[in-house]
């Protein structure tokens, strides 16, 4: 078995099982990356794609299973490799950062410039998605950390650090009939056409879990990923808004009222999350620190500790919340 064999494999899913373009992707022949993708699976003894002649249609179910190991070998490789770099370069490299709208608007810029300012030669990469698509980029290994908010306590094998908590508001014209209220209450939130993240219309939220515990019925009349646009859609009159509090700008901002929702609903957390065998390098380490500066190395290294160590299969998990996609 050889590594390049892994890598061309590798290439080969990543491209959604195009030979083509994952020969084109690697600067390669689509005839030699056919080939070796042939030698690993008479080696491995299995077919690992489902074929409609010369065409790829389907991994097997022995080429997912080797898909998700292949990517962790590579990813191990890749990780060897950085401490070679880390030891001779320690402030050179990348940073692929995959968070979603509210957190890359509101909350990273002051960040990124404050680690731009100490890492120069670092290129950091920003993939925005859901929370969701988030997390699978830290799976597929495009993604070194994701940040975003919700529960993920159920989401095995990744390293979860939280980081800090925020509230929501309730955001209305300046002319709504809400806009005088120093409290909200939960029943008079019911009574409005809520505009809300996307996701957050689904059972297991917290804000419909919220509704259905107080016994109350509610509306959601339209969803988004990005706060801006909720915020355009307040002001059309659609409805009233409920987005996360850091996306207030003041200045910006000032033709909407902000309703907290402390007293009514539960506070969010904002995480980082990356797979326990990426090896952090010093700039990543000092990113986490700029970002969570009350979290310490040796809270990382225990929750790295943590996650690394054999997990009794009789304990029962948590309950999953829903993920905030902001």
């Amino acid at each position: 078995m050889k590594l390049q064999q892994l890598r061309f494999f590798e290439a080969v899913c990543r491209e959604n099982l195009n030979v083509t373009a994952a020969a084109k992707a690697l600067f390669t022949s689509q005839p030699g990356v056919s080939r070796q993708v042939r030698m690993f699976e008479d080696e491995l003894g299995v077919s690992l794609f489902k074929r409609q002649g010369k065409s790829l249609v389907a991994l097997t179910a022995a080429g997912e299973e080797v898909l998700l190991r292949v990517k962790r070998a590579l990813k191990e490789i890749e990780n060897i490799s950085a401490v070679s770099k880390e030891l001779g370069q320690v402030k050179q490299g990348r940073l692929n950062i995959a968070t979603t709208h509210t957190q890359a608007r509101y909350v990273l810029p002051a960040v990124i410039k404050s680690f731009h300012q100490k890492f120069p030669e670092v290129k950091v990469n920003l993939h925005q998605g859901t929370s969701k698509q988030n997390i699978q980029s830290i799976r597929d290994g495009e993604a070194d950390f994701t940040i975003a908010s919700g529960n993920i306590s159920d989401d095995k094998q990744l390293v979860k650090i939280d980081c800090f908590k925020w509230q929501r508001y309730v955001v209305v014209p300046k002319d709504h009939h809400l806009a005088d209220k120093e409290n909200i209450t939960l029943a008079e939130l019911s009574k409005e056409p809520l505009i809300v993240y996307v996701y957050n219309d689904q059972e297991n939220s917290s804000l419909v879990k919220a509704f259905r515990a107080a016994g109350l019925d509610f509306q959601i009349v339209f969803t988004a990923r990005d706060s801006d646009v909720i915020k355009t859609y307040v002001r059309s009159g659609l409805g009233v808004g409920i987005i996360a509090s850091m996306a207030i700008e003041a200045g910006i901002d000032d033709d909407l009222v902000a309703l907290e929702t402390k007293d009514i609903l539960p506070l969010c957390s904002t995480w980082i999350a990356f797979q326990p065998s990426l090896y952090l390098r010093q700039y990543m380490q000092e990113f986490i620190t700029l970002f969570a500066p009350h979290v310490s190395s040796n809270q990382v290294q225990d929750a790295i500790d943590q996650e690394n160590a054999v997990v009794d299969p009789q304990k029962q998990s948590l309950p999953v919340d829903s993920v905030w996609h902001i």
